[in-house]
């Protein structure tokens, strides 16, 4: 049977199932996925409407991701055309979360990359995982004057 992993990203970090878990199905995974996303939203629709689930196969190839909004009851009275604006804007939301996210990555990243070149140690980690380090490098060598 085939084995999922789900991996909750709320806007500020990615949280991935370490397990995984067999269904028979992609269409088994959505499920899962689907009523997961429900089970998180209830009683904060609001604030997590613009949160995915994107869910990947045994060798890490995505399968599908899930938006939040996409199977919020809560706006199951809305006109079509107002729900899918609301999915609409979350789903941008949410790229625009990821795209901020990846330019703070890359912040830490240059600023690495600085220390290391003025050889200072560095670490910069985002939820645990190192994402730069500038290994123990000698201190700084003196500058020497243009005469000597």
């Amino acid at each position: 049977m085939p084995r999922y992993f789900f991996k909750l990203k709320d806007g500020h970090r990615s949280i991935r199932d370490p397990d995984g878990t067999e269904l028979p199905d992609e269409s088994s995974a959505r499920g899962h996925a689907t009523r997961v996303a429900r089970e998180l939203m209830k009683n904060c629709e609001n604030r997590t409407r613009t949160w995915r689930i994107s869910v990947c196969d045994r060798d890490d190839t995505p399968c599908f991701e899930l938006l939040f909004a996409s199977v919020d009851e809560s706006i199951a009275h809305l006109s079509p055309e107002l729900r899918t604006s609301v999915e609409d804007v979350c789903g941008k939301t949410a790229s625009l979360n990821d795209a901020i996210n990846q330019v703070h990555t890359t912040l830490l990243q240059v600023r690495g990359t600085i220390a290391q070149a003025e050889r200072a140690p560095y670490l910069a980690a985002l939820d645990g995982v190192r994402i730069f380090a500038a290994e123990s490098l000698p201190a700084k060598m003196p500058r020497q004057s243009p005469t000597s």
